[in-house]
C-alpha cells in the first residue's frame, strides 16, 4: 500500500507506523525546546509541562520519539495516529486556515490519516 512518503507497507501496523513518521517530523521541527528545563522530555508531574504551549505536542513526541515496533499493539498505534491528527488540525499548529481542497503536505497527510481512521472505526 503506497503512502505519502512513497514507501510501500504490507501490514496495517506497518501502514500506521509509516503514517506516524510525518507528525513526528513536524512536531520535532516545530516545537521549541530552547527554554525547556527538561530538554523536551515531558514530565507529567511538572505543572510547567502541563501548562506549556507545547505540552500536548511534547507529550505526544516524548511518547512517540522513536519509530514503533512492528509488534506494537494496533490499538496504541491508532490512538497515537488519532492524537496526531487532532494536533495537526489544531489552531495553534497552523496560523492559516486550510481549506478542504488545500493540497499542502499536512492537509494531504490529515486526509490520508482520517480516511484510514474512518475505515478502522467501521471495522470495529
Amino acid at each position: 500500500m503506497p503512502t505519502l512518503t512513497g514507501k510501500n507497507t504490507r501490514t496495517i501496523t506497518g501502514y500506521v507506523i509509516t503514517l506516524l513518521e510525518y507528525p513526528r517530523w513536524v512536531i520535532e521541527r516545530e516545537v521549541d525546546f530552547t527554554d525547556c528545563r527538561h530538554g523536551g522530555s515531558f514530565d507529567t508531574s511538572d505543572d510547567e509541562c502541563l501548562s506549556c504551549q507545547f505540552g500536548a505536542a511534547c507529550y505526544w513526541l516524548d511518547s512517540h520519539r522513536t519509530q514503533p515496533s512492528p509488534d506494537s499493539p494496533l490499538s496504541e498505534l491508532i490512538n497515537a495516529l488519532d492524537t496526531a491528527v487532532v494536533y495537526l488540525r489544531s489552531p495553534q499548529h497552523s496560523d492559516k486556515h486550510h481549506s478542504h481542497d488545500c493540497d499542502c503536505e499536512t492537509c494531504q497527510w490529515i486526509r490520508e490519516a482520517k480516511s484510514f481512521l474512518r475505515l478502522q472505526r467501521h471495522k470495529t
